[in-house]
């Protein structure tokens, strides 16, 4: 009997489940979820390489080679990677790699078919909305989110040795963007300098609401004004939509002389 192949998450986003065999001199490290778990083991391993997995085994589609035997950090850095978001990035070229805390929003457990907010986009939209809430409850949303991306970046052995923080900086002129108030308490929690980026255009709707030709004049939106050369950059947003906007900041730290590039997102769209 032909065993059934792997079906991943139609919201494809988490490293479902992985293991490590050995043959030979070679370890092997297979795994199944989202693809781009390859992106960030190369960055921690670059000596690593990806290969085809092995047409009998249709359980394991992705598959990772190291001559050389992992230490038990890879298997802390795995299980780190199952409990976030890893992200698909489409724009090619801006990005390395790039991760996300949360969902925005999850189908309700009463089989309805609606979709509630996560916790941490009710933190998110509390910290947008400051102006109707209380200022304790804003700030208090504001450090839990703090905690959780500090968490996230030193963790993550590739994004703790970012050197900068871009935040995107948000559509309305008046205020600061959550992804910019983010940033700030991140650059005085971690010790990472804070990196301004500016915008081309005075005004702009939100990328939620853009057209997909509006959206893709997101990847020339920014610029950065300081020099990048070689540095590890953090590209940081509150909300991953389509990734233009995210892609956007990283072509301009790019421009800038950026060796690398990653990105880092409190929450992202469901995809169905």
């Amino acid at each position: 009997m032909t065993e059934e192949r792997y079906q991943p998450d139609s919201r494809a986003n988490h490293l479902e489940a992985w293991k490590l065999t050995r043959s030979g001199s070679a370890w092997f490290l297979q795994y199944r979820g989202v693809p781009a778990v390859t992106d960030h083991v190369l960055g921690i391993l670059p000596r690593a390489k990806a290969v085809g997995t092995l047409s009998h085994d249709p359980q394991w589609p992705y598959r990772i080679r190291m001559d050389f035997k992992p230490d038990g950090s890879l298997a802390e850095f795995l299980d780190f990677l199952q409990e976030v978001l890893v992200i698909h990035i489409r724009q090619k070229g801006c990005l390395d790699a790039a991760i996300a805390l949360d969902f925005y929003t999850r189908p309700a457990k009463n089989g309805s078919g609606d979709l509630v907010y996560t916790s941490t986009a009710q933190s998110i939209r509390l910290i947008k909305h400051y102006e109707s809430a209380e200022q304790a409850e804003v700030d208090r949303a504001g450090q839990e989110l703090c905690r959780s991306l500090s968490d996230a970046i030193v963790r993550h052995e590739w994004f703790n040795e970012a050197t900068r923080i871009l935040a995107v900086p948000g559509h309305a002129r008046d205020k600061p963007s959550v992804s910019v108030l983010l940033g700030t308490l991140l650059s005085r929690e971690l010790g990472i300098e804070l990196t301004s980026v500016s915008c081309t255009t005075p005004l702009r709707k939100p990328a939620k609401l853009m057209s997909p030709r509006e959206r893709a004049t997101m990847l020339h939106e920014f610029r950065v004004d300081e020099d990048l050369a070689g540095e590890t950059i953090l590209v940081l947003d509150d909300v991953y939509h389509t990734g233009y906007t995210m892609a956007g900041v990283a072509n301009a730290a790019r421009r800038a002389g950026a060796g690398t590039v990653l990105g880092l997102a409190a929450a992202r769209n469901l995809r169905r």
